[in-house]
């Protein structure tokens, strides 16, 4: 198991650590996150579809994203130019599964930080997760896509009990499962010492808030190892993929 990458920049300080877990064969997560000293974006997807189609599906939406936000400054990226990066990888999946048999019905979830200055904005679609991690609080910035949330919301359950719910990765919203989908996108302030967290739900289904509070607060730089090594304990039985972005002291 390879230990967590890190990138560090004097602006930003990135940790990710991707695993395929203990059941699943494949992983079929896709993470981005710069891999030189510069870059001020990071990327999860989630793949879904039999065979290899999820894995395909995940590769297309972080591709798709890359390639659309990485020709841009960090002030060129409104909620607007974010909107249409995951609206077209959304296209892109969306072609691909109706082209190629072998991949058809595959979809992905998509989570984005970008990071800009003081703040950091999110585009989200599934039930991957965007959490902030400030003053030793850790707040869910993204709300999941997904069949349990509505029941949470219309108060037929609470949220300890999606956990454990029978249907709890049934997803309302995905990357590729329609010809059009729009993103949830958000814009927070973000501090020196602030930390975004994205993750699929191979974490958080299997390791609760509160759990990862505690791995965060203990340090950072071993955030990541020890947050997937928490979900492998829990049973593992997801792909699990964390990002972990750390403000720095300089100006992005």
């Amino acid at each position: 198991m390879r230990a967590a990458e890190v990138k560090k920049r004097g602006k930003m300080i990135f940790y990710a650590k991707t695993h395929k877990g203990k059941i699943r064969s494949k992983n079929e997560d896709c993470i981005y996150v710069p891999k030189e000293n510069d870059g001020f974006f990071a990327v999860v997807a989630d793949g879904m579809g039999g065979h290899n189609a999820g894995e395909v599906a995940s590769k297309i939406v972080v591709d798709t994203i890359v390639e659309a936000l990485s020709v841009l400054t960090p002030a060129e990226i409104t909620q607007e130019v974010l909107k249409k990066a995951i609206s077209l990888a959304n296209k892109n999946v969306w072609e691909e599964s109706a082209d190629n048999p072998q991949v058809s019905g595959m979809g992905s979830t998509a989570t984005a930080a970008v990071f800009n200055k003081d703040s950091v904005m999110i585009g989200h679609v599934g039930d991957s997760r965007a959490y902030l991690f400030c003053d030793g609080a850790l707040l869910q910035i993204t709300k999941d896509h997904s069949y349990v949330q509505l029941l949470i919301d219309n108060g037929n359950i609470s949220a300890e009990v999606a956990l454990f719910h029978p249907q709890r990765n049934i997803i309302t919203k995905a990357i590729g499962t329609q010809e059009k989908v729009e993103a949830d996108v958000f814009t927070l302030v973000f501090k020196k010492n602030d930390c975004v967290m994205l993750c699929s739900d191979g974490l958080n289904a299997t390791v609760p808030d509160d759990t990862i509070a505690k791995i965060l607060t203990d340090g950072i730089p071993l955030a990541a190892d020890n947050l997937v090594e928490a979900a492998l304990e829990g049973g593992g039985i997801d792909n699990i993929s964390v990002i972990i972005a750390q403000r720095g002291g300089e100006s992005i």
